[in-house]
């Protein structure tokens, strides 16, 4: 099997990269400064192929930055579905997942949110979340199937934001933010990626998924649980108004949150190995 990768560099794409040389014949890691030919030849032999290309959103948004995170999305996934696209319809059989964001559903702490669910947010987010699933909804190959998967906040070791916080928290400098009662719907990268080998094995798995644990947390219990795995105190609160004035309109990102369920997943047969956040970040911090 081969395996093409857009993203590569970013945190969850190198960590797929690794994983997947061990499953894979093959892993191609398709560059952003590429040709279309190159990319072409790479998505006509590969079996599976896996968009994560997009920039950190955890920026302020001014308009260079917003530009910069919504063309990073929209017009690598657009690429991928043009050029797929134009293959012949008589290819063998693949697979394109296209990473996608739960930062389209609504801040709303009490609805919960599946993959059925049709409300969406009206911030920024939102707005670059449905262009981003617009671009993959535009193939229309056959022979290639395709899975959008919406991913929430990602605990993982060496990247993301767990890892500018875990060394803030041992130091006994860790904080509640907000007000705490934001939701914190999240996934191991480990089930990132033993859902992508799901939807590999599993034929008739198609559309959106949703790629959060169907255990959530509210941001106060995240802040707790943390302190505890590290054996540290939890004193302090950090005020919204304090990443207001840091981070402008992207504090949203830790300000607001949505309940969301992975519907599908659990509907068809998944486990995840690390639902629970406890031992999600144990696994992290061991």
């Amino acid at each position: 099997m081969i395996i093409a990768i857009s993203g590569s560099s970013g945190f969850i794409g190198n960590f797929l990269l690794k994983k997947f040389d061990a499953f894979a014949t093959e892993v191609i890691a398709l560059k952003r400064d590429e040709n279309d030919e190159t990319w072409k030849s790479a998505l006509s032999r590969a079996d599976v192929i896996i968009n994560l290309a997009g920039s950190p959103v955890f920026a302020r948004w001014n308009s260079k930055n917003r530009l910069r995170i919504l063309e990073s999305r929209v017009l690598t996934t657009r690429r991928i579905v043009s050029l797929l696209n134009d293959l012949p319809e008589e290819i063998e059989p693949k697979l394109l997942i296209s990473a996608s964001a739960t930062g389209i559903y609504p801040d709303d702490k009490f609805t919960q949110y599946n993959e059925f669910s049709t409300e969406k947010g009206s911030g920024f987010l939102a707005e670059v979340v449905s262009k981003w699933e617009a671009e993959a909804d535009n193939l229309v190959n056959p022979s290639v199937r395709l899975v959008i998967a919406r991913l929430g906040v990602v605990i993982g070791k060496n990247g993301g934001s767990l890892s500018k916080m875990i060394p803030v928290f041992r130091l006994g400098l860790g904080g509640v933010i907000g007000s705490g009662k934001q939701m914190t719907c999240f996934i191991h990268i480990e089930d990132i990626f033993n859902a992508f080998l799901f939807f590999i094995k599993n034929k008739n798995t198609s559309g959106l998924y949703n790629l959060v644990s169907p255990y959530p947390i509210t941001s106060r219990e995240f802040s707790k649980t943390l302190a505890r795995v590290l054996h540290r105190p939890l004193l302090f609160r950090i005020p919204g108004f304090v990443l207001k004035v840091l981070y402008g309109q992207a504090s949203c990102i830790m300000l607001n949150g949505a309940n969301i369920y992975p519907h599908k997943l659990l509907d068809q047969g998944f486990k995840f190995t690390y639902p629970e956040m406890k031992e999600a970040l144990h696994e992290v911090v061991s």
